[in-house]
């Protein structure tokens, strides 16, 4: 039987949410999840009510101290269960095109301030630089480019094309 906020807390943590999970699945803030969690005892109306029937725990009225039915508690637990992935998948879409600042150090020294790529942290400008060849043949390969474009420059050079 739920009677106090920190037994609220017990069971919001049992369930596995936390306590922006909770208000999304009651349609509150975290801040009034913790409001709650923080109270000596509870009550059956608004948010906190709200709370108790989405964790399926049943605060007693002083006319009526009865519980849930193992059939009843068995219906809440699916319907959380769907509702809390239902959740969880809408944050991770969020998340896969969510846009941040970049933060990478400029050639100035400043952070720089572009937004990152979708689901990434760096813009396109810092993003995805290359670390060099890690294989003999890769190294070759790149060290007979890097000969042939320094030729074509000397080229360029003579001819007054630079």
């Amino acid at each position: 039987m739920i009677a106090s906020g920190s037994d609220l807390k017990a069971a919001r943590k049992a369930r596995g949410l936390n306590q922006t999970e909770l208000g999304k699945l009651v349609g509150c803030g975290r801040h009034t999840v913790s409001y709650w969690e923080c109270k000596p005892t509870l009550k059956q109306f608004g948010a906190c009510g709200a709370m108790c029937r989405v964790l399926g725990v049943h605060v007693p009225s002083r006319l009526e101290m009865s519980r849930h039915s193992d059939t009843q508690q068995e219906a809440l637990d699916r319907r959380w269960q769907a509702e809390l992935q239902r959740i969880r998948q809408a944050e991770e879409r969020r998340k896969a095109t969510q846009r941040v600042v970049c933060g990478a150090n400029t050639r100035i020294g400043r952070p720089c301030r572009a937004l990152s790529e979708p689901g990434k942290q760096r813009c396109r400008f810092h993003g995805g630089m290359s670390t060099g060849p890690k294989t003999e043949a890769g190294r070759r390969r790149i060290g007979e480019a890097q000969k042939r474009r320094w030729a074509a420059y000397r080229e360029r050079q003579k001819t007054g094309e630079v």
